[in-house]
Order: structure tokens, then sequence, then C-alpha cells
């Protein structure tokens, strides 16, 4: 027998399902691209449990004849282009002919397309890509693709899908990404019947607002700049906009959504006297160029480019976006969107409602936890290699505490300052501890957590005498709806309230004077970036707390505070190491001190 074979022509398109279909969002994307190409103005999605079980995609497009859409699930098979010569030109979203017959190899598609006004088409059915039959089908034009049991065939593939939720907000992504490169045509996306996105032609500042929320729309810039035959139109966000996490960027190339690292460093670029490390500005910006200028068939999914003069769309679009941000710079707030207030700028309350100032201290930590009480299940960040410089630190520490116990005895602290509003100074018997007062109340806000979590009787509430509206995008919607329990189990109470919409009617006890809707939001934020390190949702979600209802940097403290901080500290499993494993406390002893001044 030869070892090397020519392999099946099921084979084949089963290898090639792997690079175009990679989960239910990516049959998504395949299809509406083609309706998009078949100039359909209306496109319709319908999925259930996650598009696991039932994608369809219908549109009003030009449609096929029926030996068209025989040859549609061909591989290779393609109207957009002819000869070698058009790839060097090419304007349609799809034009390798893969998609079709990968999504029918792994699945089971019926597909029915009509492209006349007697309103009869052809339907042909196609089972794990065996066709079973086609057969005349009346319809209007356009054409209507059902797939169902995604991956049936392929049990692996099947397997290593995400969660019916997690697949759904891919399935949002995509679709967002789509309604906004084309705002002129009508989108409806159904999900396990219910309506998700039901989306009308319109201007794409309108189409930003119905996509994400109607606040959206008066913190919008306009860019529009031209320079030579490039062209980059859209809109970018002011600082309330701003998000702790990446996902509300959208890059379009000629309509085409695009992954362009120099692009995305070009904006970032333009932003970057205006935000800090860590945090995103809001963009949708669209650059248009000639087709021949530009490289569309360099990737699987067609989602990356290779442009002909690429330093030159990098500075054209960096200097757009900062010249455009300079000009507005009336409108761009000019307050510090990490600073606490009473009233919150970026989500609206119902009519008449104001938002309630929580007179909380910042440290009223007492309220159902018992820092004596053994925290033993909690779990800490994996242990530091040895010579790690942190780990020295804290294993410094844990042996001047171990050889001094006064220190953990605050009692014994002779006196207490704050430096630059952010490190709190201590003068104890054997020298000086510095804390950071974050990462400190981080500490304890998480131990504190993590009890709520395992021990109902330790959860305790503050209700809003005004409870507060908050609407958020689909997505955001959805993880909000994964994890009402743990928002609940924290001390927040919230509840649906209309479409995409929270209401949130009481807080955690701890929690400082802050915007009820900021505070919610940055919580699930911090959760969704530290989601992928670890698969453990209470942690995290007691991180996420921790991190964004502790104090900050910045924050001024009384004496009083300052002594609560530290006996809440040193009464926590433990105080040396924040969640993050960043250290809370450095000792520095008398001896270190002598030395520094060469008394010794």
């Amino acid at each position: 027998m030869p070892e090397i074979r020519i392999l099946s022509e099921k084979l084949i398109n089963k290898i090639a399902a792997g690079e175009v279909v990679q989960r239910p969002a990516s049959v998504v994307k395949e299809l509406i691209e083609n309706s998009l190409d078949a100039s359909a103005s209306k496109i319709f999605v319908d999925i259930e449990n996650g598009g696991r079980d039932l994608i369809r995609v219908m549109d009003n497009g030009s449609g096929m004849d029926e030996d068209d859409l025989m040859l549609s699930f061909e591989q290779h098979a393609t109207s957009k282009i002819r000869e070698h010569e058009d790839l060097e030109g090419i304007r349609s979203l799809g034009f390798r002919g893969e998609a079709l017959p990968s999504i029918a190899s792994v699945s089971m598609v019926e597909a029915a397309s009509c492209c006349n006004s007697d309103n009869i088409g052809s339907q042909i059915i196609i089972n794990g890509g065996d066709i079973r039959g086609i057969e005349p089908f009346p319809m209007k034009q356009g054409t209507h693709i059902t797939v169902k049991k995604l991956f049936f065939n392929v049990p692996a593939r099947r397997k290593f899908l995400k969660s019916a939720s997690t697949e759904y907000r891919h399935m949002i992504d995509v679709i967002r990404r789509f309604s906004l490169c084309r705002p002129d045509v009508e989108f409806q996306f159904i999900s396990n019947g219910k309506s998700v996105f039901n989306l009308k032609p319109s201007e794409l500042k309108n189409r930003i607002s119905q996509v994400f929320a109607v606040h959206y729309h008066e913190k919008l810039i306009g860019v529009e700049a031209q320079d030579g035959s490039a062209k980059l139109t859209g809109f970018v966000g002011n600082l309330d906009l701003i998000r702790n996490r990446s996902g509300e960027q959208y890059l379009f190339v000629n309509n085409r959504l695009v992954n362009d690292r120099m692009m995305n460093s070009a904006v970032y670029q333009a932003f970057s006297p205006m935000i800090e490390k860590g945090e995103f500005p809001f963009f949708v910006l669209n650059l248009d160029l000639p087709a021949s200028e530009i490289d569309v068939n360099v990737h699987p999914q067609k989602t990356e480019i290779k442009y002909h003069q690429d330093w030159f769309v990098y500075q054209f679009i960096r200097r757009t976006v900062a010249g455009v941000l300079e000009k507005n710079l009336t409108v761009v707030p000019t307050f510090n969107h990490n600073q606490r207030f009473p009233g919150n700028t970026l989500f609206s309350s119902e009519p008449g409602i104001q938002q309630q100032e929580i007179k909380i201290s910042p440290l009223s930590g007492s309220a159902g936890y018992a820092p004596s009480d053994p925290v033993s299940s909690i779990p800490e960040p994996e242990p530091l290699p040895h010579g790690h410089p942190l780990k020295e630190r804290i294993d410094l520490f844990s042996s001047n505490i171990s050889r001094d116990r006064q220190i953990t005895n605050t009692d014994n602290i002779i006196s207490i300052w704050q430096a630059h509003n952010k490190y709190i100074f201590a003068q104890i018997a054997s020298g000086i501890i510095v804390i950071d007062q974050h990462a400190a109340h981080e500490r304890i806000l998480f131990e504190k957590a993590l009890t709520t979590f395992q021990n109902e009787s330790a959860r305790a509430s503050q209700q809003l005498l005004f409870p507060v509206s908050l609407t958020v995008s689909p997505d955001d919607y959805s993880y909000f709806a994964d994890l009402l329990h743990e928002f609940e189990q924290l001390g927040f109470s919230l509840r649906e309230f209309g479409r995409n919409t929270l209401l949130i009617e009481a807080v955690p006890a701890d929690l400082r004077h802050i915007g009820e809707g900021r505070i919610v939001l940055e919580i699930l934020d911090f959760f969704k970036t530290r989601q992928t390190v670890k698969n453990r949702k209470q942690y995290n979600m007691a991180a996420s707390y921790a991190c964004k209802a502790a104090i900050k940097s910045g924050d001024l403290l009384q004496p009083r505070e300052m002594q609560q901080l530290i006996d809440e500290l040193f009464q926590t499993q433990t105080p040396y190491a924040c969640p993050h494993g960043r250290p809370t406390i450095i000792h520095l002893t008398l001896d270190e001190l002598d030395k520094r001044f060469h008394r010794t």
C-alpha cells in the first residue's frame, strides 16, 4: 500500500471547514457576507441554542437559479472572480467559494433561493456534504439558508464549542460588526424566539446608538477626512465611552471587517495623550482605498489585509483622529473618568429619578463580616517562583512578622500618616511599615466577598432610595444574566427592567459613594478580562469587585480611616498581597534604615 494518498473530497471539505467554520458565529459571518454580496437590503438571522442546533439566514438579495444553487455548494465555485487579474481588484466580501461547501460538510443544510419575480425558486437539502435532493420551492426573490446540528458529524469539533451563552455573544459581535459597516441595510436577529436586534436602515450615528445604547449618541465625535484616494469616515467616542477592556473598537477597510494591528495602533496613538494604560477608547472607522491598493487574500477568514503603502495609511489615520480629538476638546469631558462621583453620566435613570449618594465610610467593613472567621477555602494566586522579587519581599515580611508579632498588633502603632494620597506610613517599634492603600483595601474586600459567597449570613446590602437604571449592549446584558447570582451574593440587587436594561436597587454595604451604574459595569469589564485566565467564577468575581470597589490611589483618607484600614488588613488571612499578587505592605526595619544612613 502506498504511503501517500489523495484525500477524498469529503475529507478535504471537512479539513477546509476547520479554517472557515470555527464556531456558529463563523457560519453567520460567511452567510451574511454572501447576502451583502448579493445586494441584499434586508437580512434576517435566527438561531437556537447559541447556533448549535439552528442557524437560519434569510435575505432579499439577487438570489440564484437551480443550476447556480447546485454549483454554489461545489468547492471553489464562485461568481466573484474569473481570472487571476480579478484578485487585484476584489470588492466583494467573499470570493473563494469555500464557505457553503465547508458549512454543508459539517452540518445539515437546507438552502432555498429565487432569482425571479415569479416567486418560484429551488430548494436543496444536504446532510454532511451528501446532496439529498433538489426541488422547486415557493418563495420571494432572495436566499434562505438553514444550518442544523453544526458539527454533528465531527464530534471532536462539537465537543469544543463553548456554552450556548458564549456562542450567542460571539454571534452578537458578528452581527453588530456587519450592522456598523452597513448601516444602510436592515438587520433582524432572533435568538431562541426573542428579538435581539431589529435595526432599520439609518445613518451610522443612529446605528451605533441602536446596537449599543442610546446614551452613546451624544458622546460620539464624527471623523471624515480624505488624502488623495484614501478616505477615512466614522466616529470616535469621547472619554465617557472609555472602557477598561477591549471590545468596542471597530475597523473596516472598504466596508470589510479587519483585524489590523497597524490601523489599531494608529488610532491608539492618537488617543495616547488622553488615556492611560489598560484603557480602551470607542471607535467605528472605515478606511476607503482603491481595491488595487490592498490585498485581502492573505487569511482564510479574510480579516487580515496587506497595504501597498502601509506607512501612508498609518500616518493618515493617526493624523486624522488626533486632529479630530484636538479640535473637539471642548466636547471631550475634562474630568478624570476614573474618579468617583455621586452622579453617573454614563447611564440614564428613568425620568424624574435621581441617583443616590451612598453616605458610607469607605472602610465600614464590619457589616456582616467577621475577620476572625476562617476563610480556609479562599483560593490564592499560584505560588510565585523561587527568586521572584515579590516572593522574596513577602517571605521577608512574613519572617519579620514571625519574629516580631507586634506588627500585627496595631495598637502599638506610634504614629500614622498618608503620603501623596496613595501610601500609608505607620511608625512601629521595629521601624516603619508602608501600605499601598488600594492594594490593602482590595485584599480586605476580596476576602469579604469570598466570605459572602460561602456564607449567606455575611452578606450585607444598602438599599438605594432611588433605583438606578442601566442600559447595556445585548452581549453585556447576556453576561449580567450569567452573573446575576454572583452579583446578588456580593450584595447587589439587580433585576430586568426592559430591553437590555437592568434596575439597580441595592449595592453592597461596603461600597463607597460612586455612580452605581459605573461600578457595576467596571466589575463586569474586569471580570471579562480575567475569565480566560482562571476558570473560577467566584474567585474572579470577588477579585473584580475588590479591584473596582476599593479606595483608589489619590483618595484622601482621614486618620481614623487609615487606622481602620490597617486594622482590617491585619485581620485578613493573607494581608501581605492583593488578589493579583502585588504586595500590600513594605516593612523597613530600623536596621535597614540605619544601613542606608551608614549608621552601622
